[in-house]
């Protein structure tokens, strides 16, 4: 599951840095809130493998759009708000977990149908799908952007607290907003380590009972469990996507530099 992860994390990074690390940080608050709903070990292992690439998708839009400081135009938000799906449909053949795609699918969906990209509504929405979409709203307005600086967070948990029960979950924000009263700054929410011991775990801190093991194996194919992920599984049509997209983007970077160069 790493493996894999890293893989992409690294063939996005090198288009655009900044979602590599935005993911991470959003990854770590959507875990904190879901360990704070008591979402049980083999829902949270989901969540966290979706956060991780919640953001996949964007690797099919220009990098010239995704880094624009200006107002974008109507076709282009349009290419932007195609990102869950690209992302789900990448995903799809690689034999994860159902549930990991639709989080990934659903997290820019909202409460009231207002969201993409099928406008679903309150319940037909995942609560995992929900824990990542205020996560990653929150992470978005504590981060400078380039059409606009960072709002911080007092800003973030207003504009979450003011949509409650009508874009995001009720139960969802009260939990971030409790995360947050408990944290003293911006950057401990998203980097410092959580004590919990179900993220422990995540992380590689500390090791699952033998229950939580058996939870998690029987809702993961073996060829995808942490630790036992082998090369030979990876199937070799998205094998051969990840390497032209690396090449691709590292013949980019090369011409970029030479260009300057000259």
């Amino acid at each position: 599951m790493e493996a894999i992860i890293q893989v992409m994390e690294a063939v996005m990074g090198a288009r655009d840095p900044y979602t590599v690390g935005h993911q991470q940080r959003v990854t770590r608050l959507a875990c904190a809130m879901a360990e704070k709903m008591d979402l049980p070990w083999e829902r949270l292992c989901m969540l966290h493998t979706a956060a991780a690439l919640h953001d996949l998708g964007k690797i099919a839009i220009p990098s010239g759009i995704l880094a624009k400081p200006g107002k974008l135009s109507a076709i282009e938000f349009a290419m932007i708000k195609s990102h869950p799906q690209a992302g789900y449909d990448i995903l799809k053949p690689w034999n994860f977990p159902a549930e990991i795609g639709l989080i990934i699918l659903q997290h820019h969906e909202r409460l009231n149908g207002s969201g993409y990209p099928q406008g679903l509504k309150g319940k037909k929405i995942l609560l995992e799908a929900q824990i990542l979409s205020v996560a990653d709203v929150v992470e978005a307005m504590c981060s400078h952007r380039p059409y606009r600086p960072a709002r911080g967070l007092a800003r973030a948990l207003e504009e979450i607290s003011q949509s409650k029960g009508i874009l995001y979950d009720a139960a969802v924000v009260d939990s971030c907003v409790k995360l947050c009263e408990s944290t003293r700054d911006t950057e401990e929410l998203f980097t410092a380590a959580t004590p919990a011991p179900t993220l422990q775990m995540l992380y590689g801190q500390a090791q699952a009972t033998a229950r939580e093991r058996g939870n998690l194996q029987k809702r993961r194919p073996r060829r995808i469990r942490a630790g036992r992920f082998s090369w030979s599984d990876l199937p070799s049509k998205q094998f051969r996507f990840l390497l032209h997209a690396s090449v691709a983007s590292f013949l980019g970077a090369v011409i970029m530099v030479g260009k300057n160069i000259i």
